[in-house]
Parts: structure tokens; C-alpha cells; sequence
């Protein structure tokens, strides 16, 4: 696939909660440093390149389920409309993996090449079928726009690292989940590294801390890593998934946009 430019990528946030440090961060108690609050932001990813849109997750729907005490912002159809999206328009929807929170809208996006890790397709539909999805961050209702992309031949499982769009590459890193996926894309301000839920918080970055909910601890360690060496390797910029103050270190979108967006390139 030959390579390109992404002219545009945009963090859309849907949902907030305030959470503590001794909460999401694994075993925090062995830094020996006091507890405290992190804001804690639910976003999805739009990235625009050559005319096409393409997404990272696709948030969900808060005010259906209760998970963990999440706040609706403003959800994801909502937040389409504002930054100027109609969802059967757009052309790809990478998931980084399956928890609710990153495919619960998938199915809005009728039209999508829907792009998956193997490794995460694999695991979470042998959980469905063996009926162990019980107090998992999934469920079967979340995992059947998935099914459906595959009947309708839009289902792409990638493993490794793939060019999957012009100008955007996707690693299965894993760790969180087992077909964790990152997205290194090639902007016209220099690559960006979209790290979901690989990591969550700058600390994460900063001090190789691992989240508390993970499927591997080693795998999510080598993957904090493995983006660090990515990103000093490329002159890339790492943007954690879920940090709130990403919304500070970049500028809100223009217009009605800036009131769920922020510019990352």
C-alpha cells in the first residue's frame, strides 16, 4: 500500500469520570507515592485523509449500561453530528480491541471495513461461544456488529503490524487485551501514535506503570515499551487513550467541533 499523508486527526470525547491512582494503575502501592485524582476521558478517534474518514473505537452507550460509574458527555451519534460525520460515510472503523467502551457503536457503521486484531477476534469469540463472558468488559450484544462485519465480508483481522489505510499502520501490541492494537499515522505535522488503551494515563509513558485490568501483565509491560522505542524510533508523539489532559496539551477544534473535539494533528 503505498504510503500517504493523514491531513487530519482528531480526539472526540463522549464520556468522563473522575478515578484514583491506587484504582488504575497496578499495584500502585509499590511506588511508595501518595494516592490522588485523574480525570479520566472516554474518547474515539477521527482521522481524515484524502477525503475518507477513517475511525479509532467507537465509544458507547453510557446511558444503556452502568459499567463503572462512567458520565455521559456527549455520545457518539451526537459527536459525529458535531464535528460533521454522517457514519455510513465512513470507510474504516479500526477497532483497538473489544471492550465496551471501544466498539459499543460499531454498528452505526454499516459501510465500514471493520479492522481487528486476530489474536482479539479470536479470544473474545471463544469466550462468547464457551458462554464465559460473565463480568467481562464485553458482551455478546457488543461483539455482534463484529459477527455481522464478517457475514457481509467488511471484517479485516490483521496480526503484526499491517498498513491497513494509507499513511496509517496498525501494531497488535497486546496486554490489556490479547489483540491490543495501536495505530502509528503518518500526519502532515510529523506521526502520532494512538495508543487506546495500551495506555490509558501519561504516567503510563512516563514511569512504564501497568494499568490494572490486563490479560497479560508482561505483554502490556513489553507494550508500553515497544510504543516508547516506537516513538523515539519514528519522532512520534504517544497520545494515551483515556487521559483528560490531552484536552489541554492540544487545541479544542474550530467552531461547534471544539466542544468535543481536540486537534492531536
Amino acid at each position: 500500500m503505498a504510503a500517504a499523508t493523514v491531513e487530519a486527526v482528531w480526539s472526540v470525547k463522549y464520556g468522563e469520570r473522575v478515578v484514583r491512582k491506587s484504582d488504575v494503575f497496578h499495584d500502585y502501592g509499590q511506588y511508595g507515592l501518595p494516592d490522588g485524582n485523574l480525570d479520566m476521558d472516554y474518547n474515539f478517534w477521527v482521522i481524515r485523509a484524502g477525503g475518507s474518514v477513517v475511525l479509532m473505537d467507537t465509544g458507547y452507550d453510557i446511558g444503556k449500561r452502568d459499567w463503572l460509574g462512567e458520565i455521559s458527555v456527549t455520545p457518539t451519534p451526537e459527536g459525529l453530528a458535531k464535528v460533521g460525520i454522517d457514519p455510513l460515510e465512513v470507510e474504516m472503523v479500526i477497532t483497538s480491541h473489544y471492550h465496551y467502551d471501544h466498539i459499543g457503536y460499531l454498528g452505526l457503521f454499516e459501510r465500514a471495513t471493520i479492522v481487528s486484531g486476530r489474536k482479539e477476534y479470536e479470544y473474545w469469540f471463544a469466550k462468547r461461544d464457551a458462554s464465559a463472558l460473565e463480568g467481562e468488559f464485553t458482551t455478546a450484544e457488543d461483539l455482534g456488529p463484529v459477527e455481522k462485519a464478517q457475514r457481509e465480508g467488511r471484517l479485516r483481522l490483521v496480526s503484526g503490524a499491517t498498513e491497513v489505510f494509507p499513511g496509517i499502520t496498525v501494531y497488535q501490541v497486546g496486554g490489556h487485551c490479547p489483540g491490543e492494537a495501536i495505530a502509528l499515522i503518518e500526519t502532515e505535522r510529523g506521526p502520532l501514535i494512538l495508543a487506546s488503551d495500551a495506555a490509558h494515563f501519561y504516567e503510563q509513558l512516563e514511569h512504564g506503570w501497568p494499568f490494572f485490568a490486563f490479560t497479560s501483565l508482561d505483554e502490556m509491560r513489553a507494550a508500553l515499551a515497544f510504543m516508547k522505542d516506537l516513538a523515539e524510533g519514528r519522532g512520534a508523539t504517544i497520545v494515551p487513550g483515556h487521559d483528560g489532559r490531552t484536552r489541554q496539551r492540544f487545541p479544542a477544534a474550530p467552531g461547534e467541533a471544539g466542544a468535543v473535539a481536540t486537534v492531536l494533528a
